[in-house]
């Protein structure tokens, strides 16, 4: 996945830069340089993105139980919204330095399971309102793209997800690969 600003710069900024080259003064040499950047920039998004990760793919063909299914790497923990919020989240009265060293040790890639109130859902995610009080604590993002589809605001839902980024006072902690446990 290419970021917004890279996708922007090499579709904006790349083809202008090629523009000038069109004036006068210019060698033909620079032109077919100019030209030649221009399109290592359009393609290179494309070029990149299927290109395998030699690393993952080695690493899922050493760590599988059976062929078609890897061992998950990713360990489970128990800890409630209350205990990472206390460690972590707005209730922490710890440094920012040390928050993040916890959460990096404790939480982050961790399969987490919790439970709230559905206060926003896509068909792609959802976000929970897990302590009853202000709005959306925790933000996932579904494994099955269309899990949120059949789910209603307001109803209350347990998800399991795996731990990807800190929330706060302000924003909400958020998951990756969720799925709702029945």
């Amino acid at each position: 996945m290419v970021s917004l600003p890279l996708f922007l710069g090499n579709v904006v900024l790349a083809p202008i830069f090629v523009w000038f080259l069109l004036r006068k003064g210019y060698s033909t040499q620079s032109r077919v340089i100019g030209f030649g950047w221009l399109a290592v920039f359009i393609l290179w998004p494309s070029l990149s993105s299927h290109t395998p990760d030699t690393t993952q793919v080695a690493s899922s063909a050493s760590t599988t139980s059976s062929p078609s299914r890897p061992v998950d790497q990713h360990p489970e923990s128990t800890a409630t919204y209350a205990q990472v919020n206390a460690d972590i989240g707005c209730k922490s009265s710890y440094s920012d330095q040390k928050k993040d060293d916890i959460f990096k040790a404790k939480y982050k890639d961790h399969w987490m399971t919790w439970s709230g109130e559905a206060v926003l859902l896509e068909s792609d995610e959802a976000s929970l309102n897990v302590d009853g009080v202000g709005t959306q604590d925790l933000r996932v993002v579904f494994a099955d793209k269309n899990a949120g589809y059949d789910l209603a605001k307001g109803s209350r839902m347990k998800v399991r997800f795996l731990m990807k980024n800190a929330g706060g006072c302000f924003l909400p902690f958020g998951g990756r690969e969720a799925t709702v446990v029945r």
